[in-house]
C-alpha cells in the first residue's frame, strides 16, 4: 500500500500539521457556546459537536492502526 518510507513521511506531516490544534480549538469553541441553552439545543451545534468528537476518535483509531503495523 505504501512505498518504503512513504508512511512515515505521511504520519510526520499529519502529526506536525495543525489538525489536532484545530480540533482542540473547535472543541473549546463548541464547549463555550454550549454553555447557552439556546445554542446547545440547536441542530447545528449538536452536529458540529458530534463531528468534532468523532474526528478525535477516527484520528486516534487511524494512528493506533498505523503504529501497530510491523516495520517494513
Amino acid at each position: 500500500m505504501f512505498v518504503n518510507g512513504e508512511r512515515e513521511g505521511y504520519l510526520a506531516v499529519v502529526s506536525d500539521s495543525n489538525l489536532f490544534g484545530s480540533f482542540a480549538c473547535m472543541a473549546l469553541i463548541l464547549a463555550l457556546t454550549g454553555l447557552r441553552t439556546a445554542s446547545r439545543n440547536s441542530k447545528l451545534h449538536r452536529t458540529l459537536t458530534f463531528v468534532t468528537l468523532m474526528g478525535f476518535a477516527v484520528i486516534h483509531g487511524i494512528g493506533t492502526y498505523f503504529l501497530n503495523q510491523p516495520p517494513a
